[in-house]
């Protein structure tokens, strides 16, 4: 995670609201690309007569065009004709990683989804560190995709939490293998194992046991393989 400064332009009173509504569209579209985190419509503010937004990226050059979608483009060219400038981002050189974590070489991927909101859902497996997704090689729509998925299990984590009667309908979303959330993360898995070449899994709630011979007959429901000796935490479902 890396913390920017965007500063965007000068500041006028009587076009604020226009400005403002300009620069959400713009962080939006960097949002759904996994460029940045959402918790970031807040911290749009006026400084010094310009208007800037503190953002938390997820790795560094997360500004580079090559990482923005169509809407992202569209966005920043609307920005540029209003402000005359293009956005300026800054950061704190002290705590600039040197370089984004790659799925390169990594033994698997998989998603993670309950942590930190500001980290990235994708996962390196033997170490555990966050890839920005927005470096992987797959398009701007399955970067979309991911975002949403990963927005729809953390909304469904929140409400079984405090759910009263929707807590067990809401737990089976979450952790049986052939709900529609689970489906949707096995093919947000494929897409990744598809453009990377690295085995790619998703976490998959459990909360509730079973019995230890039960658990020992379960099988992957995407490859139809032995499961309860992949992984001790059996949280992984195969892509």
């Amino acid at each position: 995670m890396v913390f920017y400064k965007i500063s965007f332009g000068q500041y006028y009173k009587d076009k604020y609201k226009e400005a403002k509504a300009l620069i959400e569209n713009y962080l939006s579209s960097l949002i759904h690309t996994g460029q940045i985190d959402k918790d970031c419509f807040s911290n749009i503010v006026v400084w010094q007569g310009k208007i800037v937004a503190y953002v938390n990226a997820l790795g560094i050059k997360a500004d580079r065009q090559r990482f923005h979608s169509e809407w992202g483009k569209k966005s920043l060219k609307q920005i540029h004709e209003f402000f005359g400038q293009m956005p300026l981002w800054t950061y704190n050189e002290d705590y600039l990683p040197k370089r984004n974590v790659t799925w390169k070489n990594a033994p698997f991927i998989y998603l993670l989804t309950y942590w930190h909101e500001c980290e990235s859902p994708v996962r390196r497996g033997n170490d555990g560190l966050d890839i920005p997704y927005f470096t992987l090689p797959i398009t701007n729509r399955e970067k979309d995709d991911i975002y949403r998925w990963t927005c729809r299990f953390r909304e469904l984590d929140s409400l079984w939490m405090d759910s009263g009667d929707l807590e067990i309908p809401v737990y089976r979303l979450l952790a049986e293998p052939e709900s529609s959330l689970s489906i949707e993360g096995r093919e947000c898995c494929s897409v990744i194992e598809k453009a990377t070449g690295v085995p790619t899994y998703y976490y998959l709630m459990r909360y509730y046991g079973r019995e230890f011979a039960e658990e020992k007959e379960r099988r992957c429901p995407g490859c139809g393989k032995s499961w309860f000796g992949f992984c001790f935490l059996e949280s992984f479902g195969c892509s």
